[in-house]
C-alpha cells in the first residue's frame, strides 16, 4: 500500500521549479518509543471502534419493514429524561441481545405549544440526539417517526442490528 504526501514548504516556488528537484524519501515514525504496547493496542481496538460503529440512519421507508415482521413496543410516557435513557438504554441491550429487531419507542409529543414549536416533549426532542451517541450506534441500525396506525409523531420506529 503506497501514501503519498504533499509537502509544499515555499509558496515562491513555481511548479516547474518544484517538479526540477530530485524525489527524496521522507519517513515518519507514527509510534514514537515512549508508549507501551498497551496503548499502541488501546489506539488500535478504539480505531476499530469507530469503523465497526456507523451512525444511526434515518430511514423514511422503515415502516414498509413493520407492516409484515412482528415488532415489540416500550412506552416512555411519565418518566424523566433520564429514566428515559437509562430504560431505553437497557431494553435496547436485552433487546440486541435475543435479536429482536423491529422496535416502536413511545416518546410522546408534549401537550403545549411554545409560540410557534409545536413538539414540547422533552424526551420527543432529545431521543435523536441519543441516538447519536456511540451506546445507541452500536445497537441501532436506522430510525423513523411513526405512522399514525402506530403512533404518530409521538412515536418512532427503531431497527435494531443484527448481532454477529
Amino acid at each position: 500500500m503506497s501514501h503519498k504526501i504533499k509537502f509544499n514548504l515555499n509558496k515562491k516556488q513555481t511548479k516547474k521549479q518544484l517538479e526540477e528537484q530530485p524525489n527524496e524519501k521522507i519517513s515518519i515514525s507514527i509510534s514514537s518509543s515512549k508508549e507501551n504496547k498497551s496503548e499502541i493496542y488501546e489506539k488500535k481496538i478504539t480505531k476499530a471502534k469507530k469503523i465497526l460503529i456507523k451512525p444511526v440512519l434515518l430511514d423514511n421507508n422503515l415502516y414498509k419493514q413493520f407492516k409484515n415482521n412482528h415488532f415489540r413496543k416500550i412506552d416512555l410516557h411519565g418518566l424523566t429524561v433520564d429514566q428515559a435513557h437509562q430504560k431505553l438504554v437497557e431494553y435496547f441491550s436485552f433487546n440486541y441481545s435475543m435479536k429482536n429487531l423491529f422496535h416502536i419507542v413511545v416518546t410522546g409529543v408534549g401537550n403545549k405549544t411554545n409560540g410557534e414549536e409545536f413538539f414540547t416533549g422533552k424526551i420527543r426532542r432529545q431521543f435523536p440526539f441519543w441516538l447519536d451517541t456511540e451506546k445507541f450506534q452500536f445497537m441501532v441500525k436506522s430510525y423513523s417517526p411513526c405512522k399514525i396506525q402506530h403512533g404518530g409523531l409521538g412515536a418512532f420506529y427503531i431497527k435494531l442490528k443484527t448481532k454477529e
